[in-house]
């Protein structure tokens, strides 16, 4: 499809994939329905509806400046919240929690919006302008009511697209937004459980976490895991002032009814108790209950795991508690002393 078609041929469909060809952006599109984004995260929900015989059997890729017609012919609903955070920090809780209403539509890291933040990767002549319009086409997109009564849109993004804030906030310059994080020692275990593949280098330039590419492969991965981490907690930081609220971990799940009022989200009494509830449960793997782990995370960690919290992260930490529980103040982060190697 390379040319304007009828907005009614893509009802009930969502973009899935960004992609290039020949520095051409193009975008996939996979059959929706009427189905909500059920799932924990964006991906799941494009797996399971690939397998209908629909989308085995017909396609839809389009040039990106087909999401800008759509836009402009249903431009869906306008954001409510944003969700960033560190990793491991408890935003899938968060969004589950605000997902169980029917009324918000939650997107959970889905892959087309980070590719969107990220596509001056794959053309260095992108400007800021076309790209932030890509963004909010694929915002627009996304955020289609599929049955009705759906009045707010909530997205949780991938942890590193908090580097892109300034994009997102031009784009989206009045949606309240948090920013989740956890005590370092506790996120770095969860990672060494399970690496997330930006913690694995080569996977994202590290010249993207502000790191130099050359000695990447001499660092140990406590180390490379401790400084990525530290530029998304950076981030966090310094753009928090800038209409962001800062969650601790361990306020969770109670703090999900301040994030729900700066979201203008409201909430009766039982949906507030379906929505606890669900909080009991495990966030990544529902047929467990939830339990606070974070005495067990601490047990675990190795003297290498401490060096590099200590020497990359607490301080960031550390300035993060002092801005969440002095909203008016502007924090400054300091610069870190180096450490010696244990």
């Amino acid at each position: 499809m390379d040319r304007l078609i009828d907005m009614a041929q893509l009802d009930g469909w969502i973009p899935i994939r960004l992609y290039w060809n020949q520095q051409q952006p193009l975008v996939d599109w996979c059959y929706m329905g009427k189905d909500s984004f059920k799932h924990s995260y964006f991906s799941q929900t494009v797996e399971e509806c690939l397998r209908w015989p629909a989308n085995l059997l017909f396609r839809h890729q389009t040039p990106i400046d087909v999401l800008g017609q759509r836009h402009e012919a249903r431009p869906g609903i306008g954001p409510s919240g944003f969700i960033f955070h560190s990793s491991r920090a408890g935003s899938t809780l968060v969004s589950q929690m605000l997902a169980v209403l029917p009324q918000n539509i939650l997107i959970s890291e889905a892959r087309p919006i980070d590719s969107t933040l990220r596509a001056g990767f794959h053309s260095a002549d992108l400007s800021d302008e076309l790209q932030m319009s890509w963004f909010k086409w694929m915002v627009s997109a996304l955020g289609q009511q599929r049955v009705g009564d759906e009045k707010h849109l909530v997205i949780k993004f991938d942890c590193w697209n908090v580097l892109e804030l300034p994009l997102i906030r031009r784009a989206f310059p009045e949606v309240p937004w948090i920013f989740l994080y956890r005590d370092p020692v506790e996120v770095m275990v969860s990672q060494f459980n399970q690496r997330d593949l930006q913690l694995v280098p080569g996977i994202i330039d590290p010249e993207y976490f502000g790191m130099d590419s050359e000695g990447i492969d001499l660092l140990k991965p406590e180390e490379y895991c401790a400084r990525v981490l530290a530029a998304l907690y950076e981030a966090g930081l310094r753009h928090h002032a800038n209409g962001g609220m800062l969650i601790n971990y361990r306020q969770l799940p109670e703090a999900v009814w301040s994030i729900s009022k700066g979201f203008g989200l409201n909430c009766s009494a039982a949906e507030k108790q379906t929505m606890m509830g669900l909080a009991k449960r495990h966030s990544r793997n529902p047929a467990s209950p939830f339990q606070d782990d974070s005495t067990g995370k601490q047990v675990k960690a190795n003297e290498r795991i401490r060096w590099a919290a200590d020497r990359w992260l607490y301080p960031l930490y550390q300035e993060l508690e002092r801005a969440r529980d002095n909203p008016q103040i502007t924090p400054i982060p300091h610069m870190l002393k180096t450490k010696s190697k244990p």
